[in-house]
């Protein structure tokens, strides 16, 4: 959360802001550079989510500073938001409990992935002095892609020499392609590379399994790979080390996965599965131009008109999680998700391959809780991290609920702008009386059934209300405040009141309105949109930084300013680049 509107305003109040309680505060489980109520900002805390922010203009000194004052500030911001949101219940509320369990899976499962597959992972120096010399060639190979094994099984046993390979005619209704590839080691299908990197040239490869489909293919040139062969010795070294154990993880896990999860409860329902596979397919078919179709909102809102009657059945179960369709569109197109053109056949292998994935982390993460693993220091301290950004986005949901813009506001700034702009007007029937009494008096009269035109002439303390019954004439709905915008949001014959006003106590009735010319001035019916979007947001912005006010003075804060300078940070403004 980072709500940069409020920091100037911060940096004034909390140089005055007084400590109101005295209450024990948990002790920080390390340097502290801010206190903010009970809860404290370390140093720790505070590295981390610098270092996890893009950082434009980062490598400017001038600027580092003033950027580390902006954050620090931002993170007491949402400290003091969380802790109201605390006190008014909303760590109760289930979209806030649901997030909080997600992080909970998600930071003990990193935690069990470090220790049953990470640490598990051993490379020899055979593997790596392997490794270089297979990155230092590029292998053209030709290759025929198969959408079934046993069409795969089938034409491989027609091929016993090269000459086989090129002269064999696939009969078209196979679904396979001919094709020619490079082959670099470390960045394609490990069941490809390795058994590329031991053919002969010309000699035919078995069936081979990958990326959803079968390949049967011939290495017909090597030659030297000059980019890795520019590379110095241990960057080289470095590169496939890190290739090798990537892939000794991914192998890891599956034979971690396929013990632990053997007796867990997960599985894709295969009739919603065919629904989805198909919708997909319809609209990929439909893409034009890309070689590569990925899933767009666009064709992920399309995808899910086709499969609407579908939409909030159950695709995918993990243990006691359960995923609609609608969902696992959704999350696929945080993803992308992408096809090649000459392989959407395999879109049913290929949803059925990213289900078992979700199943699999999902179920990952439970067991890493059934182990505890969300009770380690480390990764308690991540959750409240965690779970007080998403109390704090809870509190200022609620503050920016709690703001309303009027049509008379919006029409008040538009009217300021342009004085010719044609501005909704009202008519209504007035009631003023001198006081409260005499006003409930009236009122009693309306309940028994008097007009409001024989109310106002009995009751009114204005001789000329009397004299025509309270009737006004139209006027701007911007005008005569407050009731223009009270007026404004009434239906005719609606009533308001009774409310202090200059000169008495007043009840009104609306009895005319005449709208501005929003449906036939699109011009105009745009800039009233933009105007109440941009006054809301002003609002909403506002009330938070007042509400933030009020918690600083109320719970006290506190800056280590000298603390804060000493904090060292990288200086490059990529964040992908830091973190590696």
């Amino acid at each position: 959360m980072n709500i940069r509107a409020v920091a100037g305003f911060l940096l004034l109040f909390l140089c005055v802001a007084p400590r109101a309680r005295t209450q024990a505060i948990p002790p920080p489980t390390g340097p502290v550079i801010a206190r903010a109520g009970d809860l404290f900002i370390t140093e720790k805390e505070f590295v981390e989510r610098y270092e996890m922010l893009p950082g434009f203009g980062r490598h400017r000194r001038s600027q580092v500073e003033a950027q580390k004052l902006e954050l620090l500030y931002s993170i007491i911001a949402e400290k003091l938001l969380s802790q109201d949101a605390v006190a008014k219940g909303l760590d109760t509320d289930a979209v806030v409990q649901r997030g909080t369990l997600e992080i909970r899976k998600l930071l003990s499962r990193d935690e069990l992935y470090k220790r049953e597959i990470i640490e598990k992972v051993r490379i020899s120096p055979e593997e790596i002095s392997r490794g270089i010399s297979q990155a230092l060639l590029l292998l053209t190979v030709h290759y025929i892609y198969f959408g079934r094994q046993e069409e795969a099984d089938f034409v491989r046993k027609q091929m016993t020499r090269y000459e086989d390979f090129s002269r064999l005619q696939i009969d078209s209704t196979y679904h396979a392609i001919r094709d020619t590839a490079t082959v670099i080691w470390g960045t394609g299908d490990p069941e490809i590379e390795d058994v590329a990197f031991r053919l002969k040239r010309k000699e035919i490869s078995p069936v081979v399994g990958a990326s959803g489909g079968y390949y049967v293919f011939v290495v017909t040139r090597a030659r030297r790979n000059f980019e890795n062969a520019s590379l110095a010795p241990d960057v080289l070294r470095d590169q496939v080390t890190l290739a090798i154990r990537r892939r000794k993880e991914k192998a890891l896990l599956e034979e971690f996965a396929a013990g632990v999860l053997r007796d867990k409860t997960g599985y894709a329902v295969p009739r919603t599965l065919r629904v989805l596979a198909t919708a997909f397919a319809e609209v990929y078919r439909q893409a034009e131009g890309d070689t590569v179709v990925y899933l767009t909102p666009e064709r992920a809102t399309e995808i899910a008109r086709r499969c609407s009657q579908s939409l909030s059945d159950t695709l995918a179960v993990a243990g006691d999680r359960v995923w609609t369709v609608a969902e696992v569109i959704g999350r696929l197109t945080g993803q992308g998700f992408g096809v090649h053109r000459t392989a959407f056949h395999s879109i049913p292998i290929r949803l059925n391959a990213e289900l078992m994935g979700l199943v699999q982390r999902e179920l990952m993460g439970q067991e890493a809780l059934r182990r505890g693993l969300d009770t380690l220091k480390e990764v308690r301290e991540q959750v409240e991290m965690w779970k007080e950004s998403f109390l704090a986005g809870a509190e200022k949901e609620a503050i920016h609920r709690s703001v309303h813009v009027t049509d008379a506001e919006v029409w008040s700034l538009l009217k300021a702008e342009d004085p010719t702009v044609p501005v909704p007007q009202v008519q209504v029937r007035e009631l003023r009386t001198s006081s409260y009494e005499q006003m409930q008096m009236a009122l009693e009269d309306l309940s028994r059934g008097m007009s409001m035109d024989q109310t106002v002439r009995k009751w009114s303390n204005d001789p000329s209300e009397r004299e025509r019954g309270g009737l006004s004439p139209y006027f701007p709905v911007t005008e005569r405040s407050p009731i223009g915008s009270l007026a404004s949001r009434l239906e005719i014959g609606e009533r308001y009141g009774p409310l202090s006003v200059q000169g008495g106590i007043l009840y009104f009735e609306l009895v005319g309105k005449k709208s501005a010319p929003l449906e036939g001035d699109t011009s105009l019916a745009r800039r009233f949109v933009q105007k109440r979007e941009n006054l809301l947001s002003g609002k909403q912005r506002r009330a938070v930084t007042l509400r933030l006010a009020e918690l600083g003075k109320e719970h006290g804060v506190d800056v280590y300013a000298d603390r804060l300078r000493m904090i060292k940070v990288t200086a490059i403004p990529m964040m992908t680049f830091r973190i590696l």
